[in-house]
Protein backbone atom coordinates (compact mmCIF):
# COMPACT_ATOMS: atom_id res chain seq x y z
CA UNK A 1 0.00 0.00 0.00
CA UNK A 2 1.40 3.37 -0.95
CA UNK A 3 1.65 6.25 1.49
CA UNK A 4 -1.04 8.10 -0.46
CA UNK A 5 -3.42 5.14 -0.16
CA UNK A 6 -2.72 4.81 3.55
CA UNK A 7 -3.25 8.53 4.14
CA UNK A 8 -6.55 8.40 2.27
CA UNK A 9 -7.76 5.43 4.33
CA UNK A 10 -6.87 7.23 7.56
CA UNK A 11 -8.43 10.52 6.49
CA UNK A 12 -5.12 12.36 6.43
CA UNK A 13 -5.16 13.75 2.91
CA UNK A 14 -5.30 17.52 2.59
CA UNK A 15 -4.56 18.19 6.26
CA UNK A 16 -1.98 20.61 7.59
CA UNK A 17 0.81 19.28 9.78
CA UNK A 18 -1.02 20.19 13.00
CA UNK A 19 -4.32 18.75 11.73
CA UNK A 20 -2.52 15.59 10.67
CA UNK A 21 -0.93 15.20 14.11
CA UNK A 22 -4.30 15.75 15.80
CA UNK A 23 -5.96 13.16 13.54
CA UNK A 24 -3.22 10.59 14.22
CA UNK A 25 -3.52 11.26 17.96
CA UNK A 26 -7.30 10.79 17.77
CA UNK A 27 -6.95 7.52 15.85
CA UNK A 28 -4.31 6.28 18.30
CA UNK A 29 -6.58 7.05 21.27
CA UNK A 30 -9.49 5.31 19.57
CA UNK A 31 -7.42 2.20 18.96
CA UNK A 32 -6.18 2.21 22.57
CA UNK A 33 -9.81 2.37 23.82
CA UNK A 34 -10.83 -0.49 21.53
CA UNK A 35 -7.88 -2.59 22.70
CA UNK A 36 -8.74 -1.92 26.35
CA UNK A 37 -12.38 -2.86 25.75
CA UNK A 38 -11.39 -6.05 23.94
CA UNK A 39 -8.97 -7.02 26.73
CA UNK A 40 -11.63 -6.36 29.38
CA UNK A 41 -14.15 -8.48 27.48
CA UNK A 42 -11.61 -11.29 27.10
CA UNK A 43 -10.71 -11.12 30.80
CA UNK A 44 -14.41 -11.26 31.72
CA UNK A 45 -14.92 -14.22 29.40
CA UNK A 46 -11.96 -16.03 30.94
CA UNK A 47 -13.19 -15.28 34.46
CA UNK A 48 -16.61 -16.64 33.54
CA UNK A 49 -15.08 -19.82 32.22
CA UNK A 50 -12.98 -20.25 35.36
CA UNK A 51 -16.04 -19.67 37.53
CA UNK A 52 -18.16 -22.15 35.61
CA UNK A 53 -15.37 -24.73 35.62
CA UNK A 54 -14.89 -24.26 39.34
CA UNK A 55 -18.62 -24.56 39.98
CA UNK A 56 -18.78 -27.65 37.79
CA UNK A 57 -15.97 -29.28 39.70
CA UNK A 58 -17.65 -28.53 43.03
CA UNK A 59 -20.94 -30.04 41.83
CA UNK A 60 -19.27 -33.10 40.33
CA UNK A 61 -17.05 -33.78 43.34
CA UNK A 62 -18.05 -36.84 45.35
CA UNK A 63 -19.46 -36.19 48.77
CA UNK A 64 -17.52 -37.38 51.74
CA UNK A 65 -19.20 -38.81 54.78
Amino acid sequence: MSQEERDARLGLTGLTGAEREARVRLLTEQIAREVAEARAALDAQRAGRRASQGAGQAVDAPEEG
